[in-house]
This record gives C-alpha cells, sequence and structure tokens, in this order.
C-alpha cells in the first residue's frame, strides 16, 4: 500500500501586524523528511512509523514547521500547497496522510487547511482516502470534515501525544484504504472562547476527557473523540469550540457522543477562569529560596506559542529594576538588537532599548549591552514536544546588563524548549530563573530542569474578555451575550464503504 505523507505546520494570530514567511518555516522534503519523521515525536514522526510498522510504502512530500504568528503570506501558502497537490498528483497514492496544526490563516484565506484538503481531495479522487491529524487548538471547518474522510486531533495539553494522533490517523487510514472500515464523522461546534484553564489534565478539561474516555470505552464502534479548544488569536468565521467523533460506519452513536460532550462543555463555559501566579509572588519566592533554582516561567501575555510576537519586556524590567540578586535568562524578539549586536561584535558594547518593536502597547527596555555571543538561531528540539523537529529563532545575540542576560532573536521562536537557549551557549544552570514564551508546553520540556510556573503577563495571549477586537468571531461568548446554542451535530458521510463481513 502507497502512502503520501506531508506536514503544514502553523498557528494562526490575526491581530499580529507581522506576516509569517519562508523564513519562519523549517521544511524539509523527501528522504530529509523520512529522516526527521524517525525521530520525531511530531504527528508526522508517529504516522510514519506506524505506517512502516503496516508494511505501507512511504511517499514523502514536503514538511513545513513553524512557530505561531501572523498569517502566512499568501504567495508561500499557495507555493507549499501547490507542492503538495502536485505530489500527490505525481504520487497517485492509495491513500494520503497530513500533518496540520488546524489553526493556520493566510493574508487572504481564513480556511487555507480546508482549501488544501479541498485540492488534494480534486486530484486524488473521491474513492482516494484522506486522513488528518490536528492540533488541538485547531480551528475546525465543515470544508476540512467534508474533504477528508478521518479527521482526529491530539487529546493533551501540554501536547505530549501529537505522535499518538498521527499513529491512530495512519492506522485508521490503512484500515480505511483496505475497506475494512467506513468512518463517518459527527461534529457540533459552540460559539464559546477561552484562554485559561486549557490543560486537559486538571480544570474543567479534565472531566470532559473523562467523560470522552467514558463514551469511547462504552461504545465499540466509536473510532475517535476529539475535543477542539480553537486558539484565542485567530478572528474567523465561527472559530469555535469544535468536538467530533468518528464512528464505523454508526452515525447514530457519533452524534449522541458529540452532542452529549457539547451540553457538557457549554455548562462548564464559566469554569475557565484565569488562575495564573502574579509575578511578584513568583520572583520573591525564588529570591527566598522558596522554590528551586532555575525557575522556569511561562510568559502567558507573551507567548510564541500562542502566536505573540515575543518581544514584551515585563518581566526583564522588571527583574532588572527590582531583583538585581537574581540571574535571569529572558528570550525577546527584536531583530534591531540583533544587528546592533553583530555590529560592536562579542565583547562590544552598545546602547539600545530592547523589546516592544513588533506589538502594540509594549515599552521598550533601555540598557546598556554587552555582547556575549552571537548565533544563528538553528537548533532542533530536544523535549518531548516536537522532539527531533528542525527549528529556527533567525540570527541570536547573547546580550547582558547587570544581572539579566537577553537571548535576542530575529524571528519568533520555539523558545518552550531548553534547546532554543542551550544551541545559542546559554547554560540553563548557572541561572535563578529562565523565562519561555509558553504557556504549557515548556512544562513538558523544561520539568527535569526546575520547577514551571505560568505568571501573569499583560500581553494579547492572556486572553480575557474584551481584549481582542474579533469582528468577524461574533457572536461569542464571552465577548457576547447569546442564547444557548442548539446542540445539534452535523454528519459527514463516508467515502468510502466498508466491505469486511
Amino acid at each position: 500500500m502507497r502512502i503520501f505523507v506531508s506536514s503544514l505546520f502553523h498557528e494562526g494570530n490575526s491581530f499580529s501586524r507581522l506576516r509569517t514567511g519562508a523564513d519562519n518555516f523549517a521544511i524539509t522534503r523527501g528522504e530529509d523528511l523520512l529522516e526527521k519523521a524517525a525521530g520525531s515525536r511530531s504527528s508526522l514522526g508517529g504516522a510514519c512509523r506506524a505506517l512502516q510498522r503496516l508494511g505501507c510504502q512511504i511517499l514523502p512530500g514536503l514538511s513545513a514547521v513553524s512557530p505561531p504568528g501572523g498569517p502566512v503570506e499568501d504567495g508561500l501558502f499557495a507555493q507549499l500547497c501547490d507542492e503538495i497537490v502536485a505530489g500527490v498528483r505525481a504520487a497517485r497514492p492509495d491513500g494520503v496522510y497530513l500533518d496540520l496544526h488546524g489553526a493556520m490563516i493566510t493574508e487572504s484565506l481564513d480556511d487555507p487547511e480546508g482549501a488544501l484538503i479541498a485540492a488534494i481531495r480534486e486530484v486524488a479522487g473521491p474513492e482516494t482516502p484522506i486522513a488528518v491529524s490536528l492540533d488541538l487548538h485547531a480551528y475546525v471547518t465543515p470544508a476540512m470534515l467534508a474533504g477528508a474522510d478521518l479527521v482526529l486531533a491530539c487529546k493533551d495539553n501540554p501536547h505530549t501525544d501529537y505522535d499518538i494522533a498521527g499513529e491512530r490517523a495512519a492506522t485508521l487510514l490503512v484500515e480505511a484504504c483496505q475497506r475494512r472500515i467506513a468512518p463517518v464523522t459527527a461534529a457540533i461546534w459552540l460559539p464559546l472562547i477561552f484562554g485559561a484553564q486549557m490543560e486537559t489534565a486538571r480544570g474543567p478539561l479534565a472531566s470532559l476527557h473523562a467523560r470522552r474516555r467514558e463514551i469511547l470505552a462504552a461504545h465499540p464502534s466509536l473510532l475517535d473523540i476529539s475535543i477542539c479548544n480553537c486558539t484565542t488569536l485567530v478572528d474567523v468565521p465561527a472559530g469555535d469550540q469544535c468536538i467530533t467523533a468518528i464512528a464505523d460506519g454508526d452515525a447514530s452513536s457519533a452524534r449522541s457522543a458529540v452532542e452529549e460532550l457539547a451540553r457538557m462543555l457549554w455548562q462548564l463555559r464559566d469554569d475557565f477562569a484565569p488562575d495564573f501566579t502574579p509575578l511578584g509572588t513568583v520572583l520573591a519566592d525564588i529570591a527566598a529560596g522558596r522554590v528551586p533554582k532555575p525557575t522556569i516561567l511561562g510568559d502567558q501575555g507573551d507567548r510564541v506559542l500562542a502566536g505573540a510576537a515575543g518581544d514584551g519586556t515585563v518581566i526583564m524590567a522588571e527583574i532588572a529594576r527590582h531583583w538585581p540578586g537574581l540571574k535571569a535568562v529572558v528570550p525577546v524578539t527584536d531583530p534591531a538588537a540583533v544587528l546592533a549586536a553583530q555590529r560592536v561584535g562579542i565583547g562590544g558594547v552598545f546602547e539600545a532599548a530592547v523589546g516592544g518593536g513588533l506589538s502594540k502597547g509594549v515599552t521598550p527596555f533601555h540598557a546598556e549591552w554587552s555582547v556575549a555571543g552571537l548565533g544563528d538561531g538553528h537548533f532542533v528540539h530536544d523535549g518531548p514536544y516536537l522532539q527531533n523537529e528542525p527549528a529556527t529563532l533567525g540570527d541570536t545575540a547573547v546580550i547582558r546588563t547587570g544581572n539579566l542576560t537577553v537571548l535576542a532573536t530575529s524571528l519568533p521562536g520555539f523558545t518552550q524548549d531548553p534547546a532554543a537557549f542551550r544551541s545559542q551557549g546559554i547554560d540553563l544552570g548557572a541561572q535563578d530563573l529562565v523565562v519561555a514564551k509558553s504557556g504549557y508546553h515548556f512544562k513538558i520540556s523544561f520539568g527535569p530542569i526546575g520547577p514551571c510556573v505560568v505568571v501573569d503577563t499583560p500581553g494579547i495571549a492572556n486572553y480575557r474578555p474584551g481584549l481582542l477586537p474579533f469582528t468577524k468571531r461574533r457572536p461569542v461568548y464571552p465577548e457576547d451575550r447569546i442564547p444557548d446554542p442548539r446542540f445539534a451535530a452535523e454528519i459527514f458521510a463516508p467515502r468510502r464503504r466498508s466491505t469486511a463481513a
């Protein structure tokens, strides 16, 4: 069996001043893709390992992975889409597997991934099964579900199970190709947005996922149930919470599962209250020795992993001005600071205001800086999230003032992984605290190094009602007062019928 595989991974921010271009993506093709996937904990990695175990011939297309950020340039998306579609057309595979984030936006498209799936469907034909695995913060659309036979998401936040989601999608794809299953999907959307209590092992989502697992165990015809909590930073029509269930030919069981879970989620809608730790509290605890060092702080308001620019200065300014006894490392996106450091070279000194150049309402931090290091920003993920995936920070500079070390990057980057710092020559063990531009995934990568605390910082990624100027994503609770929704699922019929007895 011949299976074509590709990955296109980007989570959008409709409110960013930045655009996501080719420099933001780490792109691999062909044999390089297969080599990367062999050791990757991405969904693509899990899918490829499953396909190999099942004796399939893997036909590699491309893998393009970028940190979250502003809309993808239209021209770049068109090029990547055309390359994937051309690969399917040339390969004429028995099945297609796609690893997508599910919340990409471009300069002109609200649903580029739905468009990609539709384009693949057009060249693959109606009888070729298509399977897609998503991040659970996807913006799931009817176009995605109509174009693919199987669409499912990872289940954990932090995302420790990307590879498991890819493995499951690939396994079901092979069964669909063999006509052993006839997948039918029920989906329901809820006009609800939240930006806190989003971990799946605690809080309101823990009880929802516990019930999801109970329903799956009780109904053998159900192949998957996914609960997608759409990211807060996409302003798209019906950017809702989406619950999907895939059944083997049994639409009724899929329908009842998603409708029950949707009612439960709606009843929990007021339980997603922020519980992040005040910055002053955790800094006082570190200084007093009440927590081990280094302590890792997740900068909730400036999370690059939610699509923020990563140029926030609140934490660095607070440390430099009020906590001179704490040795700290803070990443900041500031290409001008990197250029200034490159001009004076390692050992040189320059004076500049750092940060705040890419986001509204951010105050730059002015200081005299010494240059401790310069780098190209390339690294490979070490931690469980995206392990073995190559990434880039753009050109970098390690600059210092007093007790503060700043990792200045030219591009917003994946700083939830210790490799982002170590690759640029920073000794994490020598610090009292390290800041990551992440609110969830840094915990699974930095956990072995020190305690991880999400701090309540201002910024576009720290959602509160009224913070974001939504126009397309309305009405939505709690931005708007709305009546209870209709808990009525939509059914997306299978494209292939089972011939198994």
